[in-house]
């Protein structure tokens, strides 16, 4: 009975120990990345953080492509704390022709054309990584007024290749 009692004793610390030790993921970082075209590689492209879509405002982000082939182009958006996915990146990724231009908007807005609503709900302090089928992509992210137009209010934020932020 007491060797009985020990070994479930260790068997319960190895299971507490694994729960504990194992890695959740989350969060731009470590996040398995999605597949957004089959049979092509999705490359993590630009990481955003400072999301928010509240309080009427929307966070938008506008990318070009500069590739010579059609592209696959998603945003996918982290809520904070934590950061769990606020949004499903291939049923809200677009295709993009050479050249083209789109918006990808965390709501609709009445002054800003947006090609894909990313759905993701309300966020304060969130991030995003924007993924690609091509590396071959140049985007900007701000913060607008989606209430109005033009908007009454906006900034832009830091759009950074992948994990690195070089400093000044």
């Amino acid at each position: 009975m007491k060797r009985t009692g020990k070994l479930i004793g260790r068997l319960g610390a190895a299971a507490l120990y694994c729960l504990v030790s194992s890695r959740a993921f989350a969060g731009i970082a470590d996040s398995p990345l999605p597949v957004l075209d089959p049979g092509k590689k999705t490359h993590h492209v630009y990481s955003v953080a400072g999301l928010i879509s509240q309080g009427g405002l929307g966070t938008f982000f506008s990318c070009t492509s500069t590739d010579t082939a059609t592209m696959r182009v998603g945003v996918e958006v982290f809520y904070a704390p934590g950061g769990a996915a606020g949004n499903d990146p291939v049923a809200t990724s677009l295709s993009i022709a050479p050249g083209a231009s789109v918006i990808f908007g965390t709501q609709t807005a009445v002054g800003i054309v947006v090609y894909s609503d990313l759905a993701a709900g309300a966020l304060s302090q969130g991030s995003a990584r924007i993924l690609s089928t091509s590396t071959k992509l140049i985007c900007t992210a701000y913060i607008a007024d989606r209430l109005n137009s033009p908007p009454a209010a906006g900034w832009q934020l830091n759009v950074i290749k992948k994990k690195a932020q070089k400093g000044d």
